[in-house]
């Protein structure tokens, strides 16, 4: 079964603004702002794994909670969904027709930098609470250390280009094409009945 792609964009949809500082201090003071008034987001974005690139969307709700689609190249279909609640993971492979459940720190692989519960803030230019080792530029973040996940913005602005995140060996890169506010809360995916259950994920 392969879940089909609709679109994501809603009519009216209120952009994200740049921020207006000039200096590492102030852009630091406006993305804390925006981080206490996170309303939710969904980004369009173009993702870079190990052996493919294809489009997908980005949603984080007020809550944290992410969804990450995948969409199959040169196909109207969604390849892969990661959906991340803190401590619970799942993903559906809609190619393969397969399903996994389990913890953040199961995940493996070029998977396992979104075990973090800070990062989706981050993929979307956010800064992370509770985390000391993050650095400024001008106009929005320039790099974050979680550990031993490293993420950094090319270039350092806000809403953010390109996103990298790097653990180990392991790259992964999300460019923002489009970016808008989006309230709505993000809903864990349904698992149909059909999939192979406890495959996990291997990116």
């Amino acid at each position: 079964m392969v879940a089909c792609r609709t679109a994501t964009r809603p009519p009216n949809a209120e952009p994200l603004a740049p921020l207006t500082s000039s200096t590492p201090d102030e852009a630091a003071q406006q993305l804390a702002l925006r981080r206490s008034e996170f309303r939710g987001e969904r980004s369009l974005v173009r993702v870079r794994l190990p052996n493919i690139t294809t489009r997908g969307q980005l949603q984080v709700d007020s809550a944290g909670r992410m969804l990450m689609t995948v969409y199959a190249p040169l196909i109207n279909t969604t390849a892969a969904r990661l959906y991340v609640d803190r401590d619970q993971v799942i993903f559906l492979n809609d190619v393969q027709s397969t399903a996994w459940q389990g913890r953040p720190s199961d995940l493996a692989g070029s998977l396992a930098a979104f075990g973090n519960s800070e990062l989706p803030m981050l993929l979307l230019g956010l800064p992370a609470t509770g985390v000391n080792d993050m650095t400024y530029g001008a106009a929005g973040l320039q790099s974050v250390r979680l550990g031993d996940v490293a993420v950094s913005f090319q270039p350092a602005v806000y809403p953010p280009k390109i996103v990298a995140i790097d653990r180990g060996a392991q790259h992964v890169e999300i460019e923002h094409l489009e970016s808008f506010v989006d309230p709505e809360a993000v809903q864990a995916p349904a698992i149909p009945r059909d999939y192979r259950c406890c495959v996990l994920p291997q990116v």
